[in-house]
């Protein structure tokens, strides 16, 4: 009997997806994928207790590296960015901001307006640290919020870069028709989208921490923001992303992606 027939015997797949998942939840699990569910509830009832983002190590991080450096995933936004700014964009509502990671690292690269003011909505956990790094490195532009102030919705551009996923009651349709204008610019970095039915997996973020996420389905969420009153201008792929999902290998897909829409007059 070959190996391949043998991995679809039913006994010996159940074998090795109780294997998978053991080492999703373990250290050697961090990055990782697992899980497929409708709600993120279930999700939560299925992972381990975690303190999901609010972690110390987080903002470590986030402090230490991903403020000091950009990556090749972030050339288009940096490319939109620019032409934004050139068109007399001043305002940015940065979702999922953390400490102001984006804002440190594009300032090497781009000229800022000199009335630019960058809107950060994060995790209560992440504010004051942020507040604080922003008073000693003199970022004036720099503000932070944990709820959504309806002059923030207001913004010329949206930016959210690997968060939209994580957020549970909020979807980004539901908050475009919050304010009392649109953006004109959505930059939308390090989406999972899939062309498959969307669901609910989780991701092992590292430090002992376990979080539910939604996985897109391509086409709804496009035609979502289209609906908006938006047009897709450009996309790309993420290839230092992929979704690699340990014990469900029927979710598997091999880049993230990146989506710049542009209201249209």
């Amino acid at each position: 009997m070959q190996l391949a027939t043998i991995k679809r015997l039913p006994f010996v797949r159940n074998w090795l997806r109780q294997r998978a998942i053991r080492k999703y939840l373990s250290p050697r699990g961090r990055g990782f994928h697992s899980g497929h569910f409708e709600t993120f509830a279930q999700a939560r009832a299925w992972l381990p207790p975690s303190p999901e983002f609010s972690h110390d190590k987080f903002t470590e991080e986030y402090v230490n590296e991903r403020s000091r450096r950009i990556w090749p995933f972030d050339y288009p936004v940096l490319f939109w960015l620019r032409e934004a700014f050139s068109a007399g964009a001043t305002s940015l509502l940065d979702i999922g901001g953390s400490i102001g990671n984006q804002y440190y690292a594009y300032q090497h690269y781009l000229r800022y307006p000199a009335t630019l003011q960058w809107r950060i909505q994060e995790l209560s956990a992440f504010i004051q640290q942020g507040r604080d790094i922003a008073r000693q490195r003199g970022a004036d532009a720099l503000s932070f919020a944990d709820d959504w102030p309806v002059a923030w919705l207001d913004s010329d551009i949206w930016m959210a870069a690997g968060v939209l996923e994580f957020m549970e009651d909020i979807d980004l349709a539901s908050l475009l028709s919050r304010g009392t204008r649109k953006p004109r610019h959505l930059l939308l970095n390090k989406l999972p989208l899939t062309n498959a039915s969307a669901f609910v997996s989780t991701q092992n973020i590292g430090f002992g921490s376990y979080v539910p996420h939604h996985v897109f389905n391509r086409a709804a969420f496009v035609r979502g923001i289209e609906e908006q009153g938006y047009e897709l201008v450009d996309q790309w792929e993420v290839p230092e992303r992929n979704f690699l999902s340990l014990g469900f290998d029927e979710d598997v897909f091999d880049t993230y992606s990146g989506l710049y829409f542009r209201l249209k007059p």
